[in-house]
């Protein structure tokens, strides 16, 4: 009897196997268009626009990886249609929705580099700006994480997202808002003499945009967080000073002048300070006439610094004789 029921039940097997055999036979044709034999389950829908909208539905659905799948078969029969800028749009759709931001912003970039007179351009640009906006949000999350690479990474990935929209839109109010939003970007890394250089660009190459006010307040910010204590190299203080001159003539009304006011009070004083210790060492070594002049450009060009008034103190003391040549050192 376990003989029979093994006999069987081989023969189930077999029938089942011969079954599924016939069944991925019948699967095959031959197609005389291609001259080959093909897998019908591999096949896309009958039209161009109809595997477009089954790559939609399924996208809708969150079936985004069978949805991607589903555009390479597009590429595979269909590339020479005039869908094929659509279904290259659809695969960074696909992508952006999956949250694979850099991928889905080099394959919106394809739409661009193959297709010029596509006119999804305009989505295009709005996507890849969606996408740099979005890097730009976990990147600032990510700062406080150990690992450095992995920290920086959507930063780095966001900076060159911005730089794909100035490169499709040279000179827009669009590519002056990205290039603003590079500058953040360096920003947010602390790489402050890019930064810099980034929101330079936009006061000078885009001086008639909306963004002009914003870069050049981040351009003070960025030569402000550059500075060092009065014993060290204070030409990014002077920078500072500078910026902040120009912003405020700019800008008067601007709400954040108030702030700026104070910071270039500080930059004053930390020049002003480093004088000073310029002024002492010399009168240490008793070199009395070269003290008097760092005394007296504090005096004269640094009024209302702690170190200025330490300088006319010891002027008073000391007797406050002029110095023909000490204009030619210039001060802020």
């Amino acid at each position: 009897m376990n003989t029979r029921f093994i006999a069987v039940k081989a023969a189930a097997v077999v029938a089942i196997l011969c079954s599924l055999q016939m069944e991925a036979v019948a699967q095959w044709v031959w197609s005389p268009q291609i001259g080959q034999f093909i897998n019908l389950r591999n096949l896309p829908r009958e039209t161009p626009e109809l595997q477009i909208e089954h790559i939609r539905g399924l996208m809708l659905e969150g079936d985004y990886r069978q949805a991607l799948g589903e555009t390479d078969l597009f590429t595979q029969y269909y590339a020479d249609t005039e869908y094929a800028d659509e279904n290259q749009f659809l695969r960074g759709e696909i992508l952006y929705r999956w949250g694979r931001y850099h991928r889905a912003a080099q394959e919106f970039q394809q739409v661009v580099a193959n297709y010029p007179a596509s006119g999804l351009h305009d989505e295009v640009i709005q996507r890849q700006y969606d996408i740099g906006d979005a890097l730009y949000e976990e990147g600032l999350e990510r700062m406080d994480r150990r690992f450095a690479w992995f920290r920086t990474q959507p930063l780095r990935q966001a900076i060159e997202v911005y730089n794909m929209v100035i490169d499709n839109q040279p000179f827009t109010e669009a590519a002056a808002e990205a290039q603003y939003k590079v500058g953040r970007c360096h920003q947010a890394l602390d790489e402050y003499i890019e930064a810099a250089y980034e929101y330079r660009r936009v006061v000078e190459d885009y001086s008639g945009t909306a963004w002009v006010p914003d870069a050049s307040h981040g351009l003070v910010e960025s030569y402000y967080a550059s500075t060092l204590p009065p014993a060290y190299d204070q030409s990014p203080s002077r920078l500072t000073i500078n910026a902040i001159e120009d912003f405020i003539q700019r800008y008067p009304g601007d709400e954040r002048v108030d702030e700026l006011q104070e910071r270039r009070l500080e930059m004053r004083e930390n020049i002003a300070q480093q004088r000073l210790k310029t002024a002492r060492f010399y009168e240490r070594r008793r070199q009395f006439d070269s003290a008097h002049i760092y005394y007296e450009i504090l005096v004269d060009q640094f009024a209302g610094t702690e170190a200025a008034e330490s300088a006319r103190e010891w002027l008073a003391e000391h007797g406050d004789q002029h110095q023909p040549f000490a204009e030619q050192l210039g001060g802020y």
